[in-house]
């Protein structure tokens, strides 16, 4: 929490912090978080304004809500919609206009494949629009409109967005004191910083590779790293783009690669992960790991009180492949057949179990076919032992934090990772995309679960997903995952609140910048 000298101990209006993020919650979760935390850390002496694009307001009136229902002297988050497309909208666009074949949920065809040399190369290649999802006239609006938002609120302190470039180029644009928080790993920002061989030794976006590399693959790492800054450097798009910003606002185009190879003298980078959760690696002093940060919820039986009763009956496997994903009919049945032959060996090696299964399948909204799911779990399903809902009112957190949860299945994006790690449950990962393989990875470096398709990632067979769910369900290995998992889990509650942490960070930023401008007005 903020010390009494960072927070409420001060006199004059309350100081202004203007976050700017991405509206999807791969991203903007820790976000919400940490305006939950500033807000209760200090009441009234604080106004936060989050700019956004308008898919957020409703998450950003509920933290709001939450936080001064706790904190009644708490002032209500001031919410700005940023004028033009979402990321998510810009992307699509893009990929229409060029040719990249994807999925209905905006993915490329090229993550989905499995991995090899082409295919990584190609996915590499397919995934400059996460940096610039925008061409040229729309990333002049998006830019603007941050830029106007930025000059209008006049925030002692903006918070950006790590993954945010047009949130970037303005505030590198304007030369306003900002810093950045993001949900991934310190990994994303550090690698740049580490020395000799040891640089080469981290898996390259895509490879797939273990960490350490093996020796006979830091060539073809090498490689995936030269591809991943020619594709930079030669894509096309992002080059008119940028030209396109020269031209009507006479600003450089600026990415998060800025943040690792032209960062401003001082700027921090709040991460939200704990060096313990992370790769073995030397951190930045710019770069502060902040535990992990989770948005407020509330416990699972207050969401959804039914589902809760559910819970309660048994020990319980937890499948969910995040937002962003959509199942599509193969995948679906195969896991399907990998839950039946899970939960029959489980039966015969326990005797009279009571294993159950909630599994979020979100199914590709394409496919209009006739899907086996059901048939394949029909014995399970009657007796209410597999539940398979397309939608969860109760959160993530709050389902894994109910105590009832001892394996969590998940796509392996950031915040999954770090709710389980949180909440001590063993995982097995699924891997789809981009960062996905790191935190997978640090689940299998960190003792506290399996890659459930370390053989065919992004997909997965029967075979080997039933097997390393058993190996996390049951015997010696999974004896040794959840003390692995219990152990990182008293870790982070010893440290306190990730959330609190960059709230505490982002106070005192707060208070350099006041004394910064104190000087310099004294000394004009």
């Amino acid at each position: 929490m903020a010390s009494s000298k960072e927070s409420g101990d001060r006199h004059g209006p309350p100081r202004k912090i203007l976050m700017l993020t991405n509206c999807e919650l791969g991203q903007a979760t820790v976000f919400l978080g940490t305006c939950d935390a500033l807000l209760k850390a200090d009441p009234g002496g604080v106004q936060i304004h989050v700019a956004s694009f308008p898919k957020l307001e409703s998450q950003i009136s509920r933290v709001s809500d939450n936080a001064r229902h706790h904190s009644p002297d708490a002032k209500p988050i001031v919410f700005h919609a940023i004028q033009g497309l979402s990321s998510e909208q810009g992307a699509k666009k893009i990929m229409d206009r060029v040719g990249i074949p994807h999925y209905a949920n905006n993915m490329p065809v090229s993550f989905s494949k499995p991995l090899s040399f082409s295919t990584t190369t190609r996915a590499i290649s397919d995934t400059s629009f996460v940096f610039v999802p925008y061409d040229g006239p729309d990333m002049v609006e998006v830019v603007s409109s941050v830029m106007h938002i930025i000059n209008q609120v006049a925030a002692d302190l903006v918070v950006v967005d790590a993954l945010m470039t047009a949130s970037l180029t303005a505030c590198f644009h304007l030369g306003i004191k900002f810093c950045c928080l993001s949900p991934n790993s310190v990994k994303g920002f550090a690698v740049p910083s580490q020395s000799g061989l040891a640089r080469w030794r981290f898996p390259v976006l895509f490879s797939g590779f273990r960490f350490p590399v093996p020796l006979h693959l830091i060539p073809v790492n090498f490689y995936y790293l030269v591809h991943c800054a020619i594709s930079w450097l030669s894509d096309k798009g992002r080059r008119q783009t940028a030209q396109y910003v020269k031209t009507h606002l006479d600003a450089d185009l600026r990415s998060p690669l800025d943040l690792l190879r032209n960062p401003p003298a001082d700027l921090k980078i709040f991460v939200g992960t704990h060096p313990e959760l992370d790769f073995p690696l030397r951190i930045p002093q710019h770069i502060i790991p902040c535990g992990p940060i989770s948005r407020p919820t509330g416990p699972a039986d207050s969401n959804d009180p039914l589902l809760m009763l559910w819970l309660e009956r048994g020990p319980t496997v937890y499948v969910n492949m995040g937002s962003l994903w959509e199942s599509r009919r193969e995948q679906a049945e195969d896991f399907a057949r990998s839950l039946r032959c899970v939960l029959e060996r489980i039966d015969v090696l326990r005797g009279d179990s009571k294993l159950q299964v909630l599994w979020k399948l979100k199914r590709d909204r394409e496919d209009g076919s006739a899907w086996e799911v059901e048939d394949t779990l029909a014995p399970y399903i009657e007796s209410d032992r597999v539940k398979i809902v397309s939608w969860i009112k109760a959160e993530p957190a709050s389902i894994l934090g109910s105590g009832h949860v001892v394996c969590a299945v998940h796509h392996c994006g950031a915040n999954s990772y770090y709710e389980a790690v949180r909440c001590g449950i063993p995982q097995v990962a699924l891997p789809q995309w981009t960062d996905c393989y790191d935190f997978a990875e640090l689940v299998r470096l960190h003792g506290v679960g399996r890659i459930g398709n370390d053989s065919t990632k992004p997909n997965w067979t029967v075979a080997e997903l039933s097997r390393e769910m058993l190996a996390v369900l049951h015997g010696d290995t999974a004896t040794d995952m959840r003390r692995n998992a219990k152990q990182l889990a008293d870790l982070c509650a010893q440290r306190g609140s990730g959330a609190e942490t960059a709230a505490a960070m982002i106070l005192r930023e707060c208070q350099v910048a006041e004394t910064l401008q104190q000087y310099f007005t004294e000394k004009s």
